[in-house]
């Protein structure tokens, strides 16, 4: 298996039971091992709209329409961690998002009502650092 790494922005699509898999993007590093990955999905009319993302070179090439990031489904994972959850033969990450993309993100991550009390504390931590 190739040497997997997590950089921030890096978005992977993981295996997600028992609707198959999503694409999770890492946005911020929790601890010197675990990052904090956030959920992106197709938008419903139920969708939170604080982080609107839409197909565009600054984006994932998996962002074919409009899409969300579902901050209720963030998860904290290790690189091992990561690597049982990808699909075999899938080991590498499937795109990027620019910079100002992922402060979007981050940002959207701090003003969600969704996302979990602990992991918006890590981020903002992550973020004043």
């Amino acid at each position: 298996m190739a040497s997997l790494s997590i950089r921030l922005g890096d978005a992977f699509l993981i295996k997600t039971p028992p609707k198959g898999k999503h694409l999770y993007i890492a946005i911020a590093r929790t601890t010197k091992t675990r990052h904090l990955f956030v959920s992106v999905n197709s938008r419903q009319p139920k969708s939170e709209t604080v982080c609107i993302l839409k197909p565009g070179p600054d984006v994932p090439d998996f962002i074919i329409h409009e899409s969300v990031v579902n901050y209720r489904f963030a998860r904290e994972l290790t690189v091992k961690e990561l690597a049982k959850l990808l699909p075999m033969g899938h080991r590498t990450h499937k795109g990027y998002c620019s910079r100002a993309v992922l402060q979007h993100i981050q940002a959207g991550g701090l003003a969600s009502k969704r996302l979990k009390n602990r992991y918006k504390l890590a981020l903002k931590d992550f973020l004043e650092m």
